[in-house]
């Protein structure tokens, strides 16, 4: 009866680790993939200039703020631009003034024209200061049209919705048209630019696949591949542009990421990555062999969404146990039964 006992006790650990959780290592069929430093560019980046002169009264913004599309960001002092707005708008009052009586003597001319009772050298003199006064009204309109836009220019907007990324003035600086005020970058639209050896670029021109890998090491799928249709004639390389989706993560100009064009099929040896064991400077996953867990290293390659490749120290056909932590657990269990 003790020996039974004992050799159920020694069979136990075993029986419990044939119940563990396992998968057999397949190879799958997967994107043969060529790897490349892309830079992070942003479809809408523009700098706002001045186009008036003027001295910064006011900085709404700095960088780093997020602003609305059409949002003040900077002021700059408007009394010669609000001057000048007075004066169009007095000078276009007396033009209307003017073309008023200038338009009743042209209809007490017309009517004394038809019943000839004035000549037609004088109806003709009357006409010409009707029609001049027209002008100078159309000609005061459009001086006020102006004198209003340069007035809006002293209130400088964004152009769209963005993150302000640099700051050219400070507050009480003079400025004049040309200068630049304020740089910002739209992070809800981003695209990546990469170059591309003219051999790949013909294999990615038929293709056209590709994923952008970020720094927390997850995939974008870019919404739109578009390679240049010309070469660089200096490095004989072909540039791509991959559109990615909008809000595309924390992703911002000038940012470095990796991208992975697919050049072909090839088969890859992949087994879950949670059921890689990291311990030391050793990585390894338990094999279970005939109900037992065995510890094996490996050499891994690169991962893919929940799963990663073996590059050595696995064949296939061979049975993985998924949970390593459980595996490890039966292997102590059956060390310390054997010593007993």
């Amino acid at each position: 009866m003790r020996y039974a006992a004992g050799a159920l006790l020694l069979l136990s650990p075993l029986l419990a680790a044939a119940q563990l959780d396992t998968q057999q290592v397949q190879k799958t069929s997967l994107p043969l993939e060529r790897w490349f430093d892309g830079t992070v560019e942003a479809v809408h980046q523009s700098t706002v200039s001045a186009e008036t002169s003027g001295r910064v009264q006011e900085l709404l913004v700095d960088v780093g703020d997020r602003v609305p599309a059409g949002a003040v960001i900077l002021r700059l002092v408007s009394t010669e631009q609000r001057e000048n707005l007075n004066q169009a708008e007095a000078a276009l009052a007396e033009a209307r003034a003017n073309l008023d009586v200038e338009t009743l003597n042209y209809n007490r001319a017309r009517e004394m024209s038809e019943r000839q009772l004035i000549s037609k050298a004088d109806f003709d003199k009357v006409t010409g200061t009707f029609n001049t006064a027209k002008a100078r009204e159309a000609s005061a309109e459009a001086a006020l049209n102006a004198a209003t836009q340069r007035l809006s220019y002293t209130e400088v907007r964004a152009p769209y919705g963005g993150v302000a990324s640099a700051r050219h003035v400070e507050l009480g600086e003079a400025v004049h048209p040309g200068d630049p005020l304020m740089s910002g970058f739209d992070p809800d639209a981003m695209r990546v630019e990469v170059s591309l050896p003219q051999a790949v670029a013909a294999l990615v021109r038929e293709i056209r696949q590709a994923r952008v890998v970020t720094g927390d090491d997850s995939d974008i799928v870019p919404a739109q591949l578009i390679l240049f249709p010309v070469a660089d004639p200096a490095t004989s390389t072909v540039r791509a542009r991959l559109e990615l989706p909008a809000q595309s993560g924390n992703l911002y100009p000038g940012q470095f990421v990796k991208v992975a064009m697919t050049i072909g099929k090839t088969e890859r040896l992949l087994i879950p990555a949670s059921s890689v064991l990291y311990r030391s400077e050793v990585t390894g996953v338990y094999i279970v062999v005939n109900g037992v867990p065995i510890l094996r290293q490996v050499r891994l390659g690169n991962r893919f969404g929940d799963a990663v490749e073996v590059l050595a120290g696995l064949a296939t056909g061979e049975s993985v146990a998924l949970d390593p932590v459980a595996a490890g657990i039966e292997v102590v269990k059956t060390r310390d039964t054997q010593h007993e």
